[in-house]
């Protein structure tokens, strides 16, 4: 069974050894019910709203498009747009580990060397990849890459497709920071 919840009361009991938790669900309490007094595998993690299907084959259908212009393939573009729009952190790595960084991150740029400790350092930008962003992070990233479309003269999606799936991804974030209150 999975639900939505939140976590409403963390006690220790006296002499106890593990916490009693009280979680809320939104679920049927006869569905429930069947779980009570069992050995059960539990796994917390925040909810988080995801956005559409529609809004993430709304950005691969339009990095397509930048890629026909540009006689590209669709993923160089993509780690491009990441680039210009993404999110990223700023890490200093040992020469050594470089290419494991490379390995685990979507997109890497080394940008230069300093010294911290005695020790060579490679200055590295790491950026996420879309399928990590939130509601807003996506809007960026998406309203990014129509204006790389429109500079260049392509066919950008309908302004009333746009907006919905803006207002979409708007009104998720909006009830995501309602529920965080």
């Amino acid at each position: 069974m999975k639900a939505r919840g939140k976590l409403k009361d963390i006690r220790m009991p006296f002499r106890g050894t593990f916490p009693e938790v009280t979680i809320s669900l939104r679920a049927d309490a006869e569905a429930v019910e069947k779980y009570l007094d069992k050995d059960l595998d539990v796994t917390i993690v925040t909810h988080r709203n995801r956005r559409s299907l529609d809004a993430n084959a709304l950005l691969w259908a339009c990095l397509g498009e930048i890629a026909k212009a540009l006689r590209s393939d669709v993923w160089s573009v993509y780690l491009y747009m990441l680039e210009r729009y993404g999110k990223f952190t700023y890490i200093l790595v040992k020469p050594e580990a470089v290419e494991g960084v490379k390995a685990v991150w979507r997109e890497t740029k080394e940008v230069g060397e300093t010294v911290k400790d005695g020790e060579r350092m490679i200055e590295m930008l790491c950026y996420f990849g879309s399928s990590t962003y939130n509601s807003k992070e996506f809007s960026i990233l998406l309203d990014g890459v129509i204006s790389e479309m429109k500079e260049m003269h392509l066919n950008t999606p309908p302004s009333e497709d746009m907006r919905r799936l803006i207002a979409e991804m708007e009104r998720k974030e909006n009830d995501k920071s309602i529920g965080q209150s």
